[in-house]
């Protein structure tokens, strides 16, 4: 099976959270500000609903066959950039045991985007979209082990 990355938006991401794009240009969320020489954003409330830890993590290179998944049911996750585009690949949350390879989606986000996924949304590593890329994500630690497991019917093969 084969899934490409389509860009992320708002409307597409809807069954998966919610985006905020802080790339200067009014949008549902935030609020855009500029002054001499310089332009800035942010969002008008917290991205997730709990108290965040801040990391960041070092994936490699898209494409890539889908395999795990992780989900996490206590917290929301936002994902955001450090610098180039990068892609996530989800699964609807639910009860089932394990993502179902025909549910998986993909989205290439940018820099300034904000991907925030409900709680218990299956989601795999994000990768770059060229190349190996960081990227940081808040979430709220230390509330329980999250397993990794397989993709029911996967792997499934993602690309850019």
């Amino acid at each position: 099976m084969t899934l490409r990355a389509i860009p992320l938006s708002p409307e597409a991401f809807a069954p998966f959270g919610r985006v905020f794009d802080l790339t200067g240009t009014p949008g549902e969320g935030v609020m855009p500000m500029s002054g001499e020489g310089w332009r800035d954003s942010y969002t008008l409330a917290p991205p997730i609903d709990g108290p965040a830890h801040l990391g960041m993590t070092q994936g490699p290179s898209a494409p890539w066959d889908c395999r795990l998944m992780e989900r996490h049911p206590r917290t929301e996750e936002a994902l955001f950039c450090a610098g180039a585009a990068i892609v996530l690949a989800v699964a609807p949350g639910g009860t089932a045991p394990a993502p179902l390879a025909e549910t998986l989606r993909a989205f290439i986000i940018r820099p300034g985007q904000v991907a925030v996924m409900n709680r218990g949304v299956w989601h795999d590593a994000c990768r770059g979209l060229k190349a190996p890329t960081p990227y940081y994500w808040m979430a709220t630690c230390g509330l329980g082990p999250d397993p990794w497991v397989e993709v029911s019917g996967g792997p499934v093969r993602v690309l850019a």
